[in-house]
């Protein structure tokens, strides 16, 4: 999406840095392209590659790559599904983890898997490394495939945790996804959307803690966020009601994914549906780097990350409301004034 206002500038706050240990963060400290993989389910699929050079011991492993279900259960859709994927790393000295599941959901949808994941033991990161790929659930007609597949190596790293409050606005509307390729009927409900970058590549953890316990859903984009199409660039979710397959209770929303440095990323805290009561979410993302989120545009008055026409008629509805969109020229009223500020801010292009 195109951030035309977004400046030079950014902001960070809340920004605590905790003592590495074990339990720390994992950044990433190689990378290796694997191409396509095409993995039958009965048999699975062992890729090798080399690593050289590297000064770190290596403490995790990530993979990056689009999911496919190539060949499966097309009918009433039992498999094979991404969440069932299985990684096991052997490191050159003999190390082995093995990593389920990686990511995605209970269909036969593709999905953007991008994650990481600890338990070695600090072992040395130099020389053959052996991917098995294969099914926690195998069948002999079932095949997947994972397109434009990245395996990382990981190295631990002190955690950095950046937080905030995120409460969604009633003047900000959309259709939220509730599965990867899926739009819910429950809405248009409210959400609340930061952008942000990060400083090292590597695993991090979003977690966010409805205030009153309810249901609630978050989401996270890469390179860009658009609330009138909420499947594009959707790069993950966190289900907030309680049933979500990694176990998390009811109002709280978790997703672990492994960002990149020099990507965009734009999390987005949602209401439930049309009905359920908008509370306030307590947001944290913990990982091995400095989170900045874009510097504000008042024009924006509906957070899409785009100046357009939108914004005029959101701008029209915080001023009815005395929302604190409406100030546009920063004098802490609502009134007319704030008219000619949104005019001059939106043809600055903030």
């Amino acid at each position: 999406m195109n951030n035309e206002y977004t400046k030079s500038l950014i902001l960070s706050a809340c920004i605590v840095a905790l003592a590495g240990s074990a339990s720390g963060s994992d950044k990433v400290v190689a990378s290796a392209s694997l191409g396509t993989l095409v993995v039958p389910t009965a048999s699975g699929l062992t890729v090798q590659h080399t690593f050289a050079g590297l000064t770190e011991p290596i403490s995790g492993v990530g993979l990056a790559g689009r999911y496919v279900t190539q060949s499966g259960d097309f009918t009433d859709g039992l498999g094979p599904w991404s969440l069932d994927v299985r990684l096991t790393s052997t490191a050159p000295g003999g190390n082995v983890l093995a990593w389920n599941p990686i990511g995605g959901d209970v269909t036969i949808a593709d999905y953007p898997l991008q994650d990481g994941t600890g338990g070695l033991p600090s072992v040395a990161g130099d020389g053959q490394w052996t991917f098995d790929f294969d099914s926690t659930a195998p069948q002999s007609n079932w095949t997947y495939r994972i397109d434009n597949a990245v395996v990382y190596l990981l190295a631990e790293a002190p955690d950095i945790s950046f937080s905030y409050d995120a409460l969604p606005d009633p003047a900000n509307q959309w259709n939220r996804p509730y599965y990867i390729e899926g739009v819910s009927g429950l809405g248009p409900v409210a959400y609340h959307a930061i952008e942000f970058t990060v400083d090292v590549s590597g695993v991090y953890d979003l977690t966010s803690i409805l205030s009153n316990t309810s249901n609630h859903f978050t989401f996270l984009y890469q390179d860009g966020f658009d609330p009138a199409l909420p499947l594009q660039n959707l790069l993950d979710y966190g289900l907030g009601n309680g049933f979500s397959p990694f176990g998390d209770p009811k109002g709280t929303s978790h997703i672990s994914a492994l960002l990149l440095e020099g990507r965009t990323y734009f999390w987005v805290t949602s209401q439930w549906s049309s009905t359920s009561t908008i509370a306030q979410a307590g947001n944290t993302i913990v990982g091995p780097g400095v989170v900045t989120i874009a510097a504000d545009c008042p024009a924006d008055t509906n957070h899409d990350g785009s100046l357009t026409p939108a914004d005029f008629t959101a701008w029209i509805a915080a001023f009815n409301t005395s929302s604190p969109e409406c100030d546009q020229n920063g004098d802490g009223n609502c009134d007319p004034t704030d008219f000619t500020a949104w005019i001059a801010n939106f043809n600055a292009g903030c």
